[in-house]
């Protein structure tokens, strides 16, 4: 039974495109090549590169090459498993569009040449460089960078996976994420109660300080407190849904955050507190006042299934 890859499905699209360029080579055509390409690489799609594999290691290739008559020197890609098997046999792999154009450009090459034994394209890094300026030179696509504690330790590739997965909320992507969030920190704004014999010790010596005419003097003075401070979420609310809000980082909070204690844990962590919340939490919404993510409670369930 032969294998197949649905990463590829949808590139008709721009053997179309090509089709239709070939036919008439306007402006106007390849303009719409360029944007059948930028179209799929938003939807996560594939193209089939024929690669060198190393001998000693599955993970390690590098990438085929062809050379034209002019003496330029081009990647080679197929939109399917048809236009590749045009040709002579070779090692393969199939990666994502999007990722893999943007590694070509510092590749010491001209560009890809698409689909080289049918009717072939040479998408010249020019064009390359066109596409993601089209798009304002973003990400469309999680990376895919091996997960460590280094990678997550400041909250940037995680804010950075939100913000993708804002632009681009495809199903690949949103499981990189949860992949990402099963490994991350994140900050949660609380509430710190104290326990009513604190909260009398402080009001003691706040009131001693009043009688004497002296509340500067309380000023920059420790209370060490007898029983544990408990640390209560807050919850956002917008309509009748109630969230429960983490942060990349404490200084995505903004001037919502100085109202509230802050506190770091395993996002695993705030999934818990966010299914036992006495509110009925209708998901967890990630970096709320700059660019909001939710992840609603019925992804939050299958996601629960799968740290177990």
């Amino acid at each position: 039974m032969s294998f197949h890859d649905s990463f590829l499905d949808g590139n008709e699209l721009i053997a179309g495109a090509i089709g239709n360029y070939h036919a008439k080579s306007t402006k106007e055509n390849l303009i719409a090549v360029l944007d059948a390409i930028r179209q799929r690489m938003h939807a996560d799609g594939h193209f089939i590169f024929p690669v060198v594999m190393d001998e000693r290691s599955d993970d390690n290739f590098a990438f085929r090459t062809l050379t034209t008559e002019d003496g330029r020197e081009w990647l080679v890609a197929f939109t399917s498993d048809e236009e590749y098997k045009k040709g002579e046999p070779s090692q393969v792999i199939s990666n994502f569009i999007d990722s893999t154009l943007r590694s070509a450009l510092d590749f010491d090459v001209d560009g890809f040449i698409i689909n080289p034994w049918g009717q072939a394209f040479l998408l010249a890094k020019e064009l390359i460089e066109m596409i993601f300026q089209a798009d304002g030179d973003v990400e469309y696509s999680v990376p895919e960078d091996p997960i460590t504690p280094e990678l997550l330790e400041d909250g940037s590739y995680l804010k950075r996976a939100v913000e993708i997965c804002n632009r681009n909320r495809t199903e690949l992507n949103m499981i990189k994420l949860l992949r990402i969030l099963k490994e991350s920190f994140v900050w949660i704004p609380c509430q710190a109660i104290m326990s009513d014999a604190d909260d009398e010790a402080l009001m003691k010596i706040v009131k001693d300080a009043q009688e004497k005419g002296d509340l500067e003097s309380i000023v920059g003075t420790e209370l060490s407190n007898q029983d544990q401070i408990r640390m209560i979420p807050d919850i956002l609310q917008n309509g009748d849904s109630f969230f429960f809000p983490v942060f990349t980082t404490a200084e995505e909070m903004g001037e919502y955050g100085n109202q509230f204690s802050k506190i770091q844990r395993p996002f695993l962590e705030a999934v818990h507190l966010a299914e036992n919340n006495e509110k009925k939490i209708a998901g967890i919404v990630i970096n709320a006042f700059s660019e909001p993510f939710v992840i609603d409670k019925e992804l939050l369930r299958l996601y629960d299934r799968q740290k177990d």
